[in-house]
């Protein structure tokens, strides 16, 4: 597949070089645009996605609006992942903005944010307006990275860039974000990015691999053609899921119970340790976490999950409710 994806990338700049070249009009296609991005039918995604279906495989790429690698990736590379592979529906892309400093990592800005103390309150209005005009959202999110924000940026400045994106709702985005209300998938993010290993903007992520996307952007697209190519050759990745007990952030113990009505394997994703006191039998395990992470493979339906309090939950990497769960 990525020998193929890289004929017909050649070929179709071949072609528009060519037809440049003649001062053919009409003849080369249009330059890709992050603008212009589709967006998934299921606009209940919490994260900004762009994609043609929300089944697709999905790359999470962690950035900052302040961040002049982040631009670079938006105004260049990512208009070339959406034309080869976004647009023709191979591949989703979900935007995280990290605002925090991921769990160990060395500090860019200072030990709690990413770069700046505006970070949270660009991040969260970005996610508001995601969740209240994701039809609008990729216009706003190409003119903040077209037009750089830079120092101390206020709620009224983020209502300015909203105004210039032509989103609507603006009143409600801002006061939704003022109200704290994407306090937690800000610290989700950073949580997520930690466990990956995440140390610097743009990261892109795909079936738990990273990659720098800001560099060559062959080098690009071939790594996400051969992560594609991998997960869709094996049978078994589309029906498996990712469980994950996260007890980083509590002082003692969490019990839980889970069972599935097919397999069930310990696994190290999101860095989960493999504890020996965590009784797996067959189908069902009852285990306890500490300050630490356990992770699950699971193929089929969950039957049953209880959990106590203070653990987050995790399915393929994002958070979910424990009681949605069984």
């Amino acid at each position: 597949m990525a020998q193929q994806t890289s004929t017909r990338r050649t070929f179709m700049k071949t072609v528009s070089a060519a037809a440049v070249g003649l001062g053919v009009a009409g003849t080369a296609s249009a330059a890709p645009s992050v603008s212009g991005a589709p967006v998934p039918d299921d606009t209940d995604l919490k994260y900004a996605t762009m994609g043609t279906d929300v089944d697709n495989p999905t790359a999470t790429v962690f950035g900052n609006f302040k961040c002049p690698y982040t631009q670079n990736f938006v105004n260049n590379n990512l208009k070339d992942v959406i034309d080869e592979y976004v647009s023709t529906g191979q591949l989703n892309i979900e935007f995280r903005a990290l605002a925090l400093q991921p769990p160990g990592t060395s500090s860019h800005g200072s030990s709690t944010y990413y770069i700046s103390s505006s970070d949270p309150r660009i991040s969260e209005v970005a996610l508001s307006a995601w969740n209240e005009q994701p039809g609008e959202y990729w216009d706003f999110f190409e003119m903040m990275f077209d037009d750089r924000v830079s120092g101390t940026v206020t709620y009224g400045e983020m209502r300015n860039h909203l105004e210039s994106a032509g989103v609507g709702d603006r009143s409600e985005i801002i006061s939704n974000a003022k109200d704290g209300d994407y306090n937690n998938a800000i610290d989700q993010t950073a949580d997520v990015a930690g466990s990956y290993g995440v140390s610097f903007t743009p990261t892109m992520e795909l079936n738990g691999e990273t990659t720098a996307p800001h560099h060559d952007t062959d080098s690009l697209l071939d790594w996400i053609g051969s992560q594609i190519s991998g997960s869709s050759s094996s049978s078994a990745s589309s029906s498996e899921t990712t469980l994950t007990i996260d007890g980083t952030k509590t002082d003692g113990w969490t019990e839980y119970e889970l069972s599935v009505d097919g397999t069930l394997e310990k696994s190290t994703a999101m860095d989960a340790s493999k504890d020996w006191s965590d009784k797996l039998s067959g189908s069902t395990v009852n285990g306890k976490v500490g300050p630490w992470r356990d992770s699950y493979t699971i193929s089929g339906e969950i039957n049953h999950f209880t959990i106590g309090d203070g653990a987050v939950v995790y399915k393929n990497g994002e958070t979910v409710d424990p009681q949605q769960l069984g």
